[in-house]
Order: structure tokens, then C-alpha cells, then sequence
């Protein structure tokens, strides 16, 4: 369905890709909450991103699952989504492919912590310190994440934490202030006609 792969984060905003869009709804989806709130907080985005994207009508899903079903079954050419799902469906043979755009990406890490209440502290601690040791982060990259870990292969497709050259970051305690009202904003010119 597309000749030529799209670039940039601003290829989005084109009348090219009319109709042919989809992105997950951040109201549902904590990956499309958080880009939110780094895109409109980025000077070579902000809000005029999302308005340009909403003049060419994408379809807006609940989350990353609806997305990758979308585009993997041809329904739209493009979507906006987390790294890993888009790799593990071309890697599982379907027709499609992922672009890191130029400008850079938001990283979504899968944190991990212990809760203060836990009963099985030392349970607990044996589980993080697997999850974040080597053969732990080897793990995570079987199951199709990039470790975190120095020296550690991402999976085919994607790029390892060292070697993103552009990591679009914003304030994390703005992005928590923020967040009820950025999904309001962004209902609200997601539901405008």
C-alpha cells in the first residue's frame, strides 16, 4: 500500500495520507498518553502536530493492538505505533515495516519497582534483579523489547537504547501534571467535526 516509506513525524500531516492514518486513542492507551504529552510539549511539534493530523482524517483506535490489526490487514497504509508490536508482526510475516522518523521517537521503557507494602520483599528483589541482569535483558530481547543493558542486541528491526540517535523527552513531572489535560485537549479536537 506505500511506494515510499514516510521520514519524518511530519509526513503524517500531509494530504497524501488522507484517510489512510491510525493512531491509538490516548484517552485508552498509556503509549499514546505519554507521546502525547512529549509531541505537544516539543518545539517542532506541539499541538499543531495533532491539528494537522486531525485534517486528514485518521481513524482513532483504543490502543496499539487495533492499530497493528489495521494496518497488518491492510484496512490503512500507516499508523502510528510502539516499536515492538509493528516488529513482531513483520517478523511473523506480515506485510509490514517500521520507521524510525527522523526527527526522533519517544521511549516508552517497561519500568519495574517493588512496592513499599510488599510482604515477599526478598521475592521481590530476586525478580527485579533477574529481570534487569543479563540473561534477564536477553529475555526481554527474545520476547521483542530493546534491553536496557550496554552490549545487549535488540531484536531484528529494532534499535538498541544506545544507538537511537534522537530521544524526543519531556519533563516527566509536567507530562504526570499534565496528562488529564492534555487527553482533554486532545478529545476535544479529536471529536470536533
Amino acid at each position: 500500500m506505500v511506494e515510499e516509506a514516510p521520514k519524518s513525524w511530519k509526513d503524517f500531516n500531509s494530504t497524501d495520507v488522507k484517510e489512510q492514518l491510525v493512531m491509538p486513542n490516548p484517552l485508552y492507551s498509556g503509549a499514546a498518553a505519554y507521546n502525547l504529552g512529549i509531541f505537544t510539549r516539543h518545539d517542532d511539534f506541539g499541538w499543531d502536530f495533532y491539528t494537522g493530523i486531525k485534517a486528514i482524517s485518521p481513524e482513532v483506535v483504543k490502543g496499539n493492538g487495533a492499530v497493528m490489526e489495521a494496518v497488518s490487514s491492510g484496512q490503512k497504509a500507516y499508523g502510528m505505533i510502539v516499536d515492538y508490536l509493528a516488529i513482531r508482526a513483520k517478523n511473523e510475516g506480515n506485510p509490514v515495516d517500521f520507521v524510525y522518523p527522523e526527527e526522533g521517537v519517544p521511549v516508552i521503557t517497561e519500568p519495574i519497582a517493588i512496592t513499599k507494602d510488599t510482604e515477599e520483599i526478598e521475592i521481590a528483589q530476586s525478580f527485579v534483579d533477574f529481570v534487569l541482569s543479563e540473561d534477564g535483558q536477553k529475555l526481554q530481547s527474545e520476547l521483542g523489547y530493546s534491553p536496557i543493558r550496554e552490549g545487549l542486541q535488540a531484536p531484528e528491526g529494532l534499535k538498541s537504547a544506545d544507538d537511537l540517535e534522537n530521544v524526543l523527552t519531556a519533563d516527566m513531572k509536567e507530562l504526570l501534571k499534565g496528562r488529564e489535560d492534555d487527553k482533554t485537549k486532545f478529545d476535544e479536537i479529536f471529536s470536533a467535526q
